[in-house]
């Protein structure tokens, strides 16, 4: 046999062995869907590193099984030949992948990315204003019944919105899904949805930034407290001034006089706006509507709130039934903003979440 006729030779051997194993990784997966194991997570990159290296062995494997017939079949291409040296890819691949374990020491296993699904209740009456709080000595026990609820969450947060902290908010969250019944995975994936958009990808814009610096973006997005550009102009860079104005005589607040307009402005992962809101938020919890307000500054109260409005505003039996635009109008009114961005948030959160 000739150095030509030996490459071709072992090129042939190997491609047959790695069509073996490319044959019985395929299958292996097919199994993995039908039993209904493989969940998307952060382990499908070390699978496809794993499947390349599989391809590798059988490749191996199947040089391997030609140097112990001294590639004597190389020459006889027929269709019993190509399958027995595939087989040997097949089934070769144990014996390279159990001589390398003598040799290599078996890594650590990987640590889970993800524990298993929230499980999906039947849809139930979202809770009225008055009972969509829990008790305080039923979170425990609620966030206790979730499945490891602070690795769940954190592994899926890390997935869709990889900017936000979850070592702060992973923990805040879970509290406030607990005390306002956010109890399966299409209610935490609806919510995480909005509170995408309401207060940023990395959830940064827990208060209204009204520090507007061009007077014909504040005229677009207040024409009625800005008629025209002109009447826009005094209060561009004025944050303070803007929220008196813009808020005044609404929502429960006084006139611009008062300061109610930016006392009371947008808070929270939901953005709670206006005396009112903070008053009825704030007496789920034993607090006024100013004491309210600085709550949702924090982490914990952002979350809160965030959570109380999808309970108390009938949108927790709508993320059930997965209406998600409907729950966008709950939140955001007519005008919808951001619809198609919720939406994607929301499906992406349920997919990690395995919901």
């Amino acid at each position: 046999m000739t150095p030509y006729d030996a490459l071709n030779a072992i090129l042939l051997y190997g491609v047959l062995g790695l069509v073996g194993q490319g044959t019985r990784a395929v299958v292996g997966l097919k199994n993995n869907r039908a039993s209904g194991t493989t969940t998307p997570s952060a382990q499908s990159v070390f699978s496809f590193a794993y499947f390349g290296i599989s391809l590798m062995i059988g490749f191996i494997a199947g040089v391997l099984y030609g140097l112990s017939t001294s590639f004597s079949a190389a020459a006889t291409l027929d269709p019993k030949t190509l399958i027995t040296i595939a087989g040997f890819g097949y089934l070769g691949a144990d014996f390279v992948e159990n001589a390398a374990s003598i040799f290599i020491p078996a890594a650590p296993p990987a640590p889970t990315a993800a524990p298993a699904p929230i499980p999906a209740p039947a849809p139930s009456p979202s809770p009225s204003l008055a009972s969509a709080a829990l008790p305080i000595s039923a979170v425990e026990s609620k966030v206790a019944a979730l499945p490891s609820p602070a690795a769940h969450l954190t592994a899926a947060l890390g997935i869709v919105l990889p900017h936000v902290k979850t070592s702060v908010w992973s923990p805040a969250l879970i509290a406030a899904f607990a005390r306002y019944d956010l109890s399966n995975a299409r209610r935490i994936a609806a919510a995480i949805g909005q509170f995408a958009v309401e207060a940023g990808a990395g959830f940064q814009e827990v208060v209204e930034n009204l520090n507007y610096t061009h007077a014909e973006r504040l005229h677009a997005v207040f024409p009625h407290a800005f008629p025209s550009i002109a009447d826009a102009e005094p209060y561009v860079g004025h944050p303070e001034k803007i929220g008196n104005r813009v808020y005044a005589n609404r929502l429960g607040n006084g006139d611009v006089a008062s300061g109610d307009g930016f006392r009371f402005r947008g808070r929270g992962l939901i953005q709670l706006t206006g005396r009112d809101e903070y008053a009825e938020f704030g007496s789920t919890l034993g607090k006024t509507a100013d004491e309210a307000s600085a709550y949702c500054e924090t982490a914990e109260g952002a979350a809160m709130s965030g959570c109380w409005y999808l309970a108390s505003r009938g949108c927790l039996p709508l993320a059930d039934t997965w209406q998600l635009s409907t729950i966008t109008k709950k939140v955001n009114g007519t005008a919808m903003l951001g619809n198609a961005e919720r939406i994607a948030y929301a499906e992406a959160m349920r997919k990690a979440l395995g919901g």
